[in-house]
């Protein structure tokens, strides 16, 4: 953390407050990779009803306030990951630190597991939005951007890991998995041809499983469904055929 003289005037400022206890920066001006226009981005706990949000500026430099309730400091959930790592600016006893401690932990389990399905729905959906960004009108370049969005979310996602936002994401690409960084990399280019993005889909989601794509046979003209009857004495004949036994097989004559 980068120590500025408007950390003291921020504390200051929410020292007036006297529902405030407790007051954490997180985010870039918290773990140094902040650059020139970063917001400093502060947590405070206390006795508010509810988590609100609150914007301002001091001395040109603009701060990004969430005031939580007391509750979110004994009971932390999957919203309140964005601050793990925060430093403390002030605290009640140790409030803080317990807080940031649960977090550590909450982080340390991982996240619920994608259900098959779920997992295999986003891999499908990535791959057919790909195929729809084709069109060159608005609502393909609005598809464009809402899959390179989701497909960042998704390498996390279908991993069974936590997203923390762009900045972390691509952090721990470069440094865990340098082919998707790149992949992503190029993908998000603003001239980005569609072989890049096609690319990046193949990296997050995988290939995509032809059989699953391919329409199903039509019937020759005139000719309708075999009957039940029929279906099921092909199905026994092919069973047969086999060399299984059951009960309608035929012995050879």
């Amino acid at each position: 953390m980068e120590l500025t003289d408007l950390l003291p005037r921020i504390v200051a400022e929410l020292e007036r407050d006297e529902r405030l206890h407790t007051v954490l920066l997180y985010g870039s001006r918290a773990d140094g990779s902040a650059n020139q226009g970063s917001d400093y981005d502060i947590a405070a706990f206390g006795a508010v009803p509810q988590t609100t949000r609150d914007t301002r500026r001091i001395d040109g430099q603009y701060l990004d306030l969430f005031l939580h309730p007391d509750s979110a400091l004994d009971a932390p959930t999957e919203a309140h990951l964005a601050l793990r790592g925060a430093t403390i600016l002030r605290q009640r006893g140790e409030a803080g630190s317990r807080f940031l401690a649960r977090l550590e932990a909450l982080h340390a389990a991982g996240p619920q597991p994608l259900s098959e399905d779920e997992a295999q729905a986003r891999r499908d959906w990535a791959h057919k939005m790909a195929a729809r960004i084709q069109r060159g009108d608005a609502e393909g370049d609005y598809r464009r951007v809402w899959l390179l969005t989701a497909l960042l979310e998704d390498y996390f996602a279908l991993r069974g890991m936590w997203f923390e936002g762009p900045k972390k994401a691509l952090r721990w690409l470069e440094r865990h998995d340098g082919a998707s960084r790149l992949a992503f990399e190029q993908a998000l280019k603003p001239n980005a041809g569609y072989e890049a993005i096609e690319r990046l889909v193949r990296m997050v989601a995988g290939r995509r499983a032809m059989a699953r794509w391919r329409e199903k046979p039509r019937l020759a003209p005139g000719r309708g469904r075999p009957s039940p009857g029929r279906r099921r004495a092909r199905a026994v004949a092919q069973f047969c055929q086999a060399g299984r036994r059951r009960p309608g097989c035929r012995s050879p004559a």
